[in-house]
């Protein structure tokens, strides 16, 4: 099974709030817009929060209410993305692979996730990394087939998972997508707005 692990354990130190919480035009709370993206096309996704989030992930979970979208609050989150991700790809270990979704990035079409996938299914032997790139530009979400995982969970510091990437090299595969929203993310009230 490929599963989607939505990181959700930032600070939102420049947004000036928990811009997790922030309503888009559709009603919907930016997170809980980008949960339904992934839990639109993949069958399992954990949502990883800060550490302590339990009453949001309770209210998260009444307002979500799918069986196949698990929450999971970091002990790790304050240390930053990278441990983040590493505490959440540690929830993960019965997938073959991973997308790996930032949680201020609400706006990525459905078919672009699909793309992801096809070219996953297409190089699977290949132990691919897949990421969508947009004007050039590399995105989010990025697939990690399962043997990139240990090297995941021992991610420090704010970087993400580049480092991975960056040692992989040869099994990095970038896919063009029309998608705007795979390098639209919401750091600041304004790009709310735009």
């Amino acid at each position: 099974m490929i599963g989607a692990i939505i990181l959700a354990g930032g600070s939102s130190r420049r947004f000036g709030d928990d811009k997790r919480k922030s309503v888009l035009p559709t009603g919907l709370l930016m997170l809980e817009e980008s949960i339904h993206k992934a839990a639109s096309v993949i069958d399992e996704v954990i949502v990883v929060l800060r550490f302590g989030d339990i009453s949001f992930a309770k209210e998260l979970e009444e307002k979500i209410d799918n069986p196949s979208v698990k929450f999971y609050c970091a002990p790790d989150s304050a240390q930053g993305m990278a441990h983040t991700l590493a505490n959440g790809i540690h929830q993960a270990k019965d997938w073959e692979a991973a997308l790996v979704f930032l949680a201020d990035m609400p706006f990525v079409q459905a078919e672009t996730i699909e793309s992801l996938l096809a070219e996953y299914e297409f190089r699977k032997t290949s132990n691919p990394i897949v990421v969508p790139i947009k004007d050039g530009k590399a995105g989010h979400p990025v697939l990690f087939s399962r043997c990139y995982f240990d090297e995941i969970e021992s991610l420090t510091g704010d970087n993400g998972a580049k480092p991975v990437i960056e040692n992989n090299s040869a099994h990095v595969y970038q896919i063009k997508v029309n998608d705007p929203g795979v390098i639209r993310d919401i750091d600041t009230p304004q790009d709310l707005a735009s």
